[in-house]
């Protein structure tokens, strides 16, 4: 039992190290411009994006033949990448937040539509039995993050389009996340004042 859980903590923090190599990807690109070219940058990218496939997968043991294959494909846009895209121009990379920002506005938003709302979701791993003030606060917040997600897409396509590349850099790898933490500590600061208020009630 010991050696298993050793094993999947293992997993874990190799997918920790992936998310976290994604997230500063941008910072990456700026310092290793002159280093690299922009094919291997694309190429670093789709590998990263690959690792995290199967790392999941594995993690979750589930769907594991489809990630593999998912996988798998992602390595051969890799190679394909380095051996017959030399040319590739190194704006091409400054939409790739853009994709995954918009990406999360469609999970956040798409769930408003259906039974349960993704903070409703996440909200109910930690407590099962919301109160009804609770569910219509996790459908705000939910509302209130696809509006934030969709507001920083915005932002990182006008530096993918108008800035240069280090301000590009600067907020796709740095002030994204920064304003992602101080909106989950709004939140916190919020939830917790409601929750108090909800008990007293």
């Amino acid at each position: 039992m010991a050696a298993n859980n050793a094993h999947a903590s293992r997993w874990k923090a190799a997918k920790l190290v992936v998310a976290a190599a994604l997230l500063v990807y941008p910072l990456a690109i700026y310092f290793m411009q002159n280093a690299l070219k922009p094919s291997e940058l694309l190429a670093g990218l789709l590998l990263l994006f690959a690792a995290r496939t199967l790392l999941a997968a594995w993690i979750g043991n589930r769907r594991r033949m489809l990630s593999a294959l998912i996988a798998a494909v992602l390595f051969a846009a890799a190679v394909t990448v380095v051996l017959w895209l030399p040319g590739l121009k190194i704006n091409w990379l400054r939409y790739y937040p853009m994709l995954l920002d918009l990406a999360a506005f469609a999970v956040f938003f798409g769930s408003l539509f259906t039974r349960m709302p993704l903070v409703e979701r996440f909200a109910r791993l930690v407590r099962d039995d919301l109160p009804p003030q609770g569910v219509r606060y996790t459908r705000q917040v939910t509302w209130a993050w696809s509006g934030l997600l969709l507001a920083v897409a915005a932002g990182s396509l006008y530096t993918a389009v108008a800035a240069p590349l280090r301000i590009w850099s600067l907020y796709n790898g740095l002030i994204v996340y920064l304003i992602f933490g101080a909106a989950f500590g709004c939140e916190y600061i919020v939830r917790t004042y409601l929750r108090h208020r909800w008990a007293a009630a």
